[in-house]
């Protein structure tokens, strides 16, 4: 991280003149979420050993469930920064950095638009985390797909974009290279798909189910958590993306993501993975109220060396989609409905280790905006799957949950 710091100061000339805006009611914002939840099922994935498919679990309660504080300074008329801290109670208290990076942009003189971001970030895969901050506009909880986005897939590189508009049309690319993320995949192979709201930080740790056989037992140096930032093979990863705004209310993009990562490799209890996949997503606007929203994710995950058969120690394909009806009001209120598959396919040993798992989730949100500092969210998510590793501790492989929210969420 501080390596890429330094680099913001070589990269982006002109970081501090006239200009520059540090402290002031622009620069400075935040949230707290406070929810009522009732839920029914497993516990949480969040809880030691657990395989729970959602935030919370087999819980009625009120409790905090975020607070986040964001400064985004200006340096100049073209580099501004943004530093993200977030407080997650489930994650041992956690209090840590979601994303920290400069971003430049220069004044266009054509309808060519350039912008670069340099620091810690997610890659540009979401289409449901539109809102300040990294945070979803249209369900309380996103997608399988975009939930592992925030657990598993928070980079710390460069990142550069070029947008061109012609005869009513838009086409854009990004490219990103990027370090750390070398753990992505665990959580994806061990727990498999989840649908919460948590997103990661620089130090995160975050838990792993451990069973009386399965992975817990055969691959015995790996840490009972994942550390979803950690660089572990001095490997760059990479990921490129393409967009097009056609001269209708369309919008399309393809995003090949690659950690480039060293399977063989291990630091301090976390292996080294190779994770890549291809996202596709569509968005369909066919009036100012509504929305239709799309994202298909294929990918492979694998570590361990290589078999004689082929095959590494964990080798496993993974599938996700979903599709999301919204509407919103004149006044601000939305109404959202998504249903979405998820799959993943293991190749390695499913006799001794098996992380195969289907699943499909249904989700109702209702989101309102009471006034400039208070938005008020109730959410009602559907979860069923099967998973033969439940047996590992003694829990039916097929599992039905329900979760209720009402959240609460105060800014300011």
């Amino acid at each position: 991280m501080k390596r890429l710091l330094f680099a913001c100061l070589c990269l982006f000339p002109g970081l501090a003149n006239a200009q520059t805006t540090l402290f002031s009611a622009e620069t400075l914002k935040g949230w707290v979420n406070v929810r009522a939840v009732a839920t029914n099922g497993e516990t949480s994935w969040l809880h030691e050993r657990a395989y729970g498919k959602t935030r919370y679990g087999g819980e009625t309660k009120g409790r905090l469930a975020e607070a986040a504080l964001i400064w985004t300074p200006r340096f100049s008329e073209t580099v501004t920064g943004y530093i993200q801290v977030v407080h997650v109670p489930e994650l041992g208290h956690e209090t840590g950095i979601n994303e920290a990076y400069l971003k430049w942009r220069p004044v266009p003189k054509s309808a060519l638009r350039l912008s670069a971001r340099l620091g810690q970030m997610y890659p540009p895969v979401s289409m449901e985390h539109e809102g300040v901050g990294w945070t979803t506009t249209h369900t309380v909880t996103p997608s399988a797909i975009n939930s592992w986005i925030a657990e598993e897939v928070l980079v710390q590189g460069l990142e550069l974009s070029l947008k061109q508009s012609y005869s009513q049309q838009q086409v854009g690319a990004t490219l990103g290279v990027f370090r750390g993320n070398d753990t992505s995949g665990t959580l994806l192979s061990y727990r498999g798909w989840a649908l919460h709201d948590i997103r990661a930080t620089t130090t995160a740790k975050l838990p792993l189910p451990r069973g009386n056989s399965g992975w817990s037992r055969i691959f015995r140096s790996q840490a009972p958590f994942t550390k979803p930032a950690k660089e572990i093979d001095d490997r760059q990863g990479y990921y490129a993306r393409l967009d097009w705004r056609p001269p209708v209310p369309l919008a399309l993009n393809a995003t090949y993501y690659n950690t480039h990562g060293n399977p063989t490799d291990f630091d301090n209890g976390q292996y080294g993975w190779a994770t890549r996949f291809f996202n596709f997503g569509a968005k369909y606007e066919p009036s100012a109220h509504i929305e239709i929203l799309s994202q298909l994710m294929v990918g492979n995950t694998k570590w361990g060396r290589m078999r004689a058969d082929g095959v590494r120690a964990v080798d496993m394909d993974f599938r996700s989609a979903y599709l999301m009806a919204s509407h919103i009001s004149p006044k601000g209120r939305r109404l959202t409905a998504r249903i979405e598959h998820f799959e993943t396919e293991d190749y390695s040993n499913p006799l001794i280790d098996n992380n195969n798992e289907t699943g499909q989730a249904l989700t109702l949100a209702w989101m309102r905006p009471i006034n400039p500092h208070l938005d008020l969210n109730l959410e009602w998510l559907a979860v069923s799957s099967k998973r033969p590793s439940r047996l590992y501790q003694g829990l039916d492989p097929q599992s039905s949950q329900s979760q209720l929210q009402l959240d609460l969420k105060i800014k300011f």
